[in-house]
């Protein structure tokens, strides 16, 4: 009978089992969601009766209306926009076109529903057009992702930004500033002499026009005064050509043939406008100093980078070259008036494009040379690129001028996991007054970045001329700057230079160049650190001996301190005699005992046994590291006896800022430097550190000293303006600020911009603000719905809050008088305020009809 109880139980147990199963499959279909009820909030223990809270009863809910928005397109940055918001489900839902997401980048023909659907309708299901789509807002980041399967996506290049998204920025006058200068005080004269170098950039937007000049002034002891102006030239984007227009003085493409400086009219091909080109190449310039040295670089014969450099190794890596080749001429004048001089070789990588890609450059003007130059012809040149198929570009070239005339040929090969490299060659016809010359020269060039072993070729190349040959600039009679005239010191008369470099000037018109090697290259050794070489050698046709100039060094760390090893090399056959150098440094980090500081350690030796070793002490030092300094004291063998330096660079908000004291036993030197830009605009006028070709202007209405991230030392002044002084021209630049430390009267409504502006402008980053007052509102006299929405104008820009159970509103960012508009489902009302307190935030108590 158990038995029988158990298995009747069982049943019963079953039949239970098997009537919820068919329960839920004959059921209808159900589902749960948040949802928030309005009269589930209590006040005091009671529910109250006016209430508005229909915008936020479901989870997400917001208020409709107007907001900034990051949009991001499958995880990809798009822009920073103000976006409208309609409530859809109960939750809001970006108001986006079919036109908008065609112009980010999804294909027209996606779907036949895509392609039917209107470009101005709003999309509501996006998933219904494109399948396995969907538009995502995220209001507490105010970030839109809008997935697309990448099927439907234009095939654009990495970096790929549409040119109707380029920004020519604003009108404005531009001049940017760079000045150096020294006092120095010897036994080997009487009083002291002063030297001073001003470089100026000075330019003018306007309509998309670059106009630009680009100035020198020097003044020194050795009788040196006086304005250079360098070029003089206005500029405009030709955009469907991807090319530029140049009328003025400029220089001509490298690529085919040694570029020059003329004065006239270029229409040529510009690679930054295209997103897989190089962004151009400028040449670290490297040397070893024994003091506090003046460093000066000339390219063409112009003087284009002149400063003072501490003892030991130094690089220079923010040139600011006047041509894309053109061997530069370094000169170290050292405290104690010995003058090294060298040269490094300048030209660019071997020529390749893509298949399909044709670059292109057509010059018509008068030769222009500042330095000596016996005839300023007038001239045309060509030049075309074309990208072939199986990795081949070929390239060529004419210049034709009454008594000079030139073709060039080549082509260049992409050698895949090896590198790339190019061949051409050049026959010249050359008329002189009393002889007529025809030659040809040979190029051979390479390059290669092997990431495996960690090895750059940045270059290497070999050119051989026959000796009737003569390159453009030659035949019109100038032959390069001032090049090694050997150990040179104070006591030498000016008369004795020029003498001197008459000579030099001879000789080279007398002997052209025969052949010329250079070799660039930096291998990174693993666990051990880096080697870099730089070598430069050049024969010349009738004379023994050859133009040498090495650079080389290796760089290692071994428990955090760095080592570093140098040797400079250089000798010139007008002379015969050589110049040597080997420097060692060591450099240990005190971050224990001074945060962001180093112990350095140096010690230099040149062929003719004179050493100088130091130890000093440098470092950052402020909240944004924007003051680095200097202090070394030393010791020289050869009468050089004890010496020592002291220097500071500051990075400010308005300019950059150094300083030096530098001494020996027989001399005493001070130094000094400012550099920065001013900008006039339509806006008003802004000071700023030293500007790049292609810069930003951030305009926060009244947020003052407000930091720009990743920026050392830019904040934004009184009015609430700030200067970024490097974007990128062609690509997306996104600008942040640190908005810790805004002013107790304004609201940031966007912390983050983005510029796309072309080459030379001045792009407006405007972050727009809310200036004004904080205030409490209390409304009197009229039941107000916990939930109602207030409004105040404040110019173009609204300020809006929700009012509390108890009547009362937060705003700010608003007028001291204004009008509170206040507005809920079935109702509103309009009240006058006025705020005549200095406190923070003013209670105000307003009747509300």
């Amino acid at each position: 009978m158990r038995k029988g109880k158990k298995y009747k139980m069982n049943f019963f147990r079953l039949g239970r089992v098997n009537l919820a199963i068919i329960s839920i499959i004959y059921s209808n279909y159900s589902y749960s969601d948040d949802y928030f009820d309005p009269y589930s909030v209590y006040i005091n223990g009671k529910s109250p009766l006016q209430i508005d809270l229909s915008d936020f009863k479901s989870k997400g809910g917001q208020l409709p209306g107007r907001y900034q928005a990051a949009l991001y397109l499958n995880g990809d940055f798009l822009d920073s926009r103000k976006i409208n918001f309609v409530s859809v489900d109960g939750g809001l839902q970006p108001d986006l076109r079919k036109s908008d997401l065609i112009g980010w980048g999804v294909i027209d023909n996606a779907t036949p529903d895509w392609m039917g659907y209107s470009n101005d309708k709003p999309i509501t299901q996006i998933s219904k057009l494109i399948p396995d789509a969907f538009i995502n807002y995220d209001f507490d980041h105010q970030r839109i992702d809008i997935s697309i399967p990448q099927k439907f996506i234009k095939k654009d290049v990495d970096g790929y930004v549409p040119m109707s998204k380029w920004d020519d920025g604003l009108d404005a006058l531009i001049l940017n500033y760079a000045y150096t200068g020294s006092n120095t005080w010897s036994d080997y004269y009487s009083g002291n002499k002063n030297n001073s170098f001003l470089n100026l950039r000075s330019g003018l937007n306007i309509n998309g026009w670059r106009v630009r000049n680009y100035s020198t002034y020097t003044n020194n002891s050795q009788g040196q005064s006086g304005w250079n102006s360098i070029n003089t030239y206005a500029q405009h984007d030709i955009r469907r050509l991807d090319s530029k227009f140049t009328v003025g003085d400029t220089t001509t493409p490298s690529e085919v043939f040694d570029s020059y400086s003329f004065r006239g009219l270029q229409l040529s091909s510009d690679d930054s406008m295209q997103p897989e080109s190089l962004r151009g190449f400028a040449p670290v310039v490297r040397g070893i100093a024994q003091s506090n040295a003046q460093v000066t670089i000339e390219q063409s014969g112009n003087i284009i980078w002149q400063s003072y450099v501490p003892p030991g190794p130094f690089e220079i890596r923010d040139l600011y070259p006047t041509s894309a080749s053109g061997d530069l001429v370094v000169t170290v004048k050292e405290s104690n008036g010995t003058v090294r001089r060298f040269a490094q070789a300048f030209s660019s990588v071997p020529i390749m494009l893509r298949e399909g890609r044709t670059k292109y450059s057509v010059s018509l003007g008068k030769y222009r040379s500042t330095g000596i130059a016996t005839k300023r012809p007038n001239f045309m040149q060509g030049t075309l690129i074309y990208g072939m198929p199986w990795a081949l570009t070929l390239y060529g070239g004419n210049i034709l001028s009454q008594d000079y005339n030139s073709f060039a040929l080549g082509i260049g090969k992409g050698l895949g996991d090896l590198g790339s490299v190019s061949l051409d060659g050049t026959v010249a016809k050359t008329n002189f007054d009393d002889d007529s010359k025809k030659g040809a020269s040979f190029r051979f060039q390479y390059s290669k970045d092997v990431a495996s072993t960690g090895t750059t070729f940045t270059l290497a190349g070999y050119r051989y001329s026959t000796s009737g040959y003569y390159d453009f600039s030659e035949a019109n009679g100038f032959f390069g700057s001032a090049l090694p005239i050997g150990y040179d010191s104070e006591d030498h008369n000016d008369k004795e230079n020029k003498i001197l470099k008459n000579q030099y000037w001879n000789w080279q018109s007398n002997h052209n160049k025969k052949n010329k090697a250079e070799i660039n290259i930096t291998q990174n050794i693993t666990d051990f650190g880096s080697i870099y070489i730089s070598s430069y050698q050049q024969e010349y046709w009738g004379v023994k001996g050859k133009e040498t100039s090495i650079s080389t060094g290796i760089n290692t760390s071994i428990s955090s301190i760095n080592y570093t090893l140098s040797y400079s090399y250089s000798k010139t056959p007008f002379y015969g005699t050589s110049d040597r150098v080997y420097s060692l440094s060591v450099q240990i980090p005190l971050d224990k005992f001074l945060p962001s500081s180093w112990l350095n350690l140096s010690s230099s030796i040149t062929n003719d046994n004179k050493t100088v070793s130091s130890v000093g002490l440098s470092g950052t030092a402020l909240t944004d590291n924007n003051l680095s300094y200097n202090i070394q004291q030393g010791y020289g063998s050869n009468g050089v006896g004890t010496t020592g330096n002291a220097s500071l660079d500051y990075k400010g908000r308005y300019g950059e800022y150094q300083s030096g004291y530098n001494y020996t036993n027989k001399t005493k030197q001070v130094t000094y430097g400012v550099m920065g830009g001013i900008l006039a605009h339509k806006y008003g006028y802004t000071l700023s550190q030293p500007l790049g070709d292609t810069i930003a202007l951030v305009k926060a209405d009244n947020a003052s000293d407000i930091r720009v991230m990743n920026n050392s030392g830019v904040y934004t002044d009184n009015q609430g303006y700030a200067v970024v002084p490097y974007v990128t021209p062609y690509r997306k630049n996104r600008l942040s600020l640190d908005t810790s430390k805004l002013p107790e009267d304004v609201d940031l409504l966007g912390d983050t911009e983005t510029v796309i502006p072309t080459s030379g402008a001045l792009v407006l980053a405007d972050y727009p603000t809310l200036s004004g007052r904080k205030i409490l509102i209390k409304l009197e006299n009229k039941t107000i719905p916990f939930g109602a929405i207030a409004r105040v104008n404040n110019g173009n820009r609204t300020s809006q809050g929700i009012v509390d159970n108890r009547g009362m509103v937060y705003l700010s960012g608003v007028p001291s008088t204004g009008v509170v508009s206040i507005t809920w489902e079935g109702g509103k009302c309009m009240a006058n305020y006025r705020a005549t307190d200095n406190k923070k935030i003013s209670f105000i108590a307003v009747t509300c009809d």
